[in-house]
């Protein structure tokens, strides 16, 4: 839900861009091939479309596929925002004895709200206990000793791990054998494009497969501002209340927001200073403190 706090109009188009703008600042949702690292499948792209820079968000191993995010160049300033965003993965593992439903129904619960992890010892963030969330995690399918199941969790969460830990609470063993990412904050393997279809489209010119880069902050909560305060958030000033001119109705203080012209295009990232009742009624203050300026 949206509430105004100044009688001026917010575009209910999206932001239209011209084909150039979509390549310095646009995102691409690949579905990564098994065997790639994240940064081949980013620097194939970049070659591909031929810009000089490019990131991915939310690194996958070689082994797994599915949703890769990877932002064309100035856009590659939220690969940050997008890394942090909450993924979701359809997988297998196998244990090493066959255990009763019972046992993995009690191991699955065992492993769903916050749980504490340690990395992998091949990892690519420091090797210590760290918690992390299991917003769901749902057993698909029992196959003897193999386990099809699907998992949200938070960013962060290493999922070749989850499947060790989990044959450990059985005293089985066990280990992952298949996975794919289904869904990275807002975009799932619907929104995916291949390798394949990414050359075809753009020997012909045809550059949708480019998203804005609005369709990256689908998942965090929104403020417009007005078009007076612009030229100062270029300078990576912050935003205040009466430069405020709507937001959503659930924004907390310190939480991630975006940051939106009137007519619907993304301006910046920043962190909220106040929540969204304070921001309608207070006539001073800072609003959201800027963090990433993208105009």
């Amino acid at each position: 839900m949206i509430i105004y706090r100044q009688k001026l109009k917010i575009s209910s188009k999206p932001y239209k861009y011209s084909d150039s703008e979509r390549f310095n600042l646009g995102i691409v949702v690949v579905d990564k091939p098994k065997g790639w690292l994240s940064r081949k499948a980013s620097r194939k792209l970049k070659n591909l479309v031929e810009v000089v820079k490019s990131g991915h968000a939310g690194t996958l191993d070689p082994a797994v596929t599915g949703v890769l995010p990877i932002f064309l160049q100035k856009g590659t300033k939220l690969t940050g925002v997008m890394s942090i965003a909450p993924k979701r993965y359809h997988g297998w593992m196998k244990i090493n004895k066959e255990v009763t439903k019972a046992q993995i129904e009690k191991a699955r619960k065992h492993f769903t709200g916050k749980i504490k992890q340690l990395p992998p010892k091949i990892s690519a963030v420091k090797r210590v206990l760290r918690v992390r969330e299991i917003y769901s995690f749902k057993i698909l399918k029992i196959n003897g000793r193999d386990i099809e199941y699907d998992i949200q969790c938070e960013a962060g969460t290493y999922i070749r791990k989850l499947c060790h830990d989990f044959g450990e609470f059985l005293k089985t063993g066990g280990h992952m054998t298949k996975l794919e990412r289904t869904e990275a904050g807002p975009f799932t393997l619907k929104d995916t494009i291949t390798f394949d279809k990414i050359k075809a489209k753009y020997q012909k010119k045809d550059y949708s497969f480019v998203r804005p880069i609005e369709d990256a902050v689908g998942h965090l909560n929104k403020v417009w501002v007005d078009d007076k305060v612009l030229p100062m958030l270029k300078n990576g000033s912050p935003v205040f209340s009466p430069g405020v001119v709507a937001m959503n109705d659930k924004i907390k203080v310190n939480e991630t927001v975006a940051i939106f012209t009137r007519k619907n295009q993304l301006a910046a990232i920043g962190l909220a200073e106040m929540n969204s009742a304070d921001m309608k009624k207070s006539s001073r203050g800072m609003a959201v403190k800027t963090d990433i300026v993208l105009l």
